[in-house]
């Protein structure tokens, strides 16, 4: 019998580490999913509400954008010269005028001028009644200016603790930063057209500037936004129980055997996938993330795990 379990147990273990879905397979938490359940809106939620792209019809000539795409030279109409080298520049909103189009439609087009001089023209493809309506719209391969200098004032000088080890460097190349630590925002700049704010921070126990990029407002692009990265209160004293040396290594985004499984969220977020089986001895459960990373829980304790 003792082998009968043994045999079960080493195969179950072997399952488990080697599968990304299984019987119980747990999706990761979405923000939609969370708004479904009815949650409450956090502080942390709450506080970049305000940065919002407003509704075209309150655009006044003098508005920008910043180009972060070569590419949007596409969706203007007879691009004029310079249009194709446009990355980096500064596009100013100088006039709208309502045109027929083929089919008789009457349909609204923007105007703008480039840091270049070049004047653009773009046939937003939207008729009048339409445009009258909508309350935000989206210029393709730009960031807007506006959204990035409110969130600045919002934001720079702010103190809160980071959520996130995803952190970038002046080239903008990713590296493994520190979870659940406090620093301070220096400003916020703008990013690219699906990550459009470039937050810059620091924190004492690692010299220099290091950065993440967010998102703004409720759209489905949404998906970096400042609940999601930041918070404003310590983690840590949410979590009397975890000794010193333990939060030590999730901050790091480190595990060890004999972890929870609450440290280990803690220190490696959410997985991609939760298996479940059981032996005579134990339940078993198996976390899978989408970097490689297996964890195998005896009981709710860590007892393997393959980085």
């Amino acid at each position: 019998m003792k082998l009968l379990q043994l045999c079960t147990y080493i195969i179950l273990c072997v399952a488990i580490a080697s599968c990304f879905t299984g019987v119980d397979s747990t999706p990761r938490i979405t923000s939609s999913d969370v708004a479904a359940a009815g949650a409450v809106t956090t502080a942390e939620m709450e506080f970049l509400s305000t940065v919002v792209d407003r509704p075209p019809t309150t655009w006044a000539e003098g508005k920008q954008w910043l180009v972060s795409d070569n590419k949007i030279s596409l969706i203007f109409a007879q691009p004029a010269v310079g249009a194709d080298s446009l990355a980096g520049q500064k596009l100013t909103l100088t006039g709208r005028r309502e045109v027929t189009d083929v089919t008789g439609r009457q349909t609204v087009e923007l105007l703008f001028r480039a840091d270049n001089g070049a004047e653009l023209c773009y046939p937003t493809g939207i008729d009048a009644e339409s445009y009258a309506e909508r309350r935000s719209l989206e210029i393709p391969f730009t960031v807007n200016l506006e959204a990035v200098s409110l969130a600045d004032s919002l934001l720079r000088g702010r103190k809160c603790f980071i959520t996130t080890p995803l952190w970038y460097d002046t080239s903008g190349r990713s590296y493994q930063g520190l979870r659940h630590v406090e620093v301070t925002i220096d400003s916020v700049t703008p990013g690219t057209a699906n990550l459009p704010l470039r937050v810059a921070f620091s924190l004492p126990q690692l010299p220099g500037e290091h950065f993440v990029w967010l998102t703004y407002g409720n759209s489905r692009a949404a998906t970096r936004n400042f609940d999601r990265l930041f918070t404003f209160t310590n983690p840590r004293t949410n979590y009397p129980q975890i000794t010193d040396q333990r939060w030590a290594l999730i901050v790091r985004s480190q595990v060890e055997v004999g972890m929870t499984r609450d440290e280990c969220r803690l220190a490696l977020g959410a997985p991609a996938a939760i298996n479940r089986g059981a032996t005579r001895a134990a339940q078993l459960e198996g976390w899978s993330y989408d970097d490689g990373i297996y964890l195998i829980f005896e009981d709710g304790i860590l007892t393997r795990y393959r980085k």
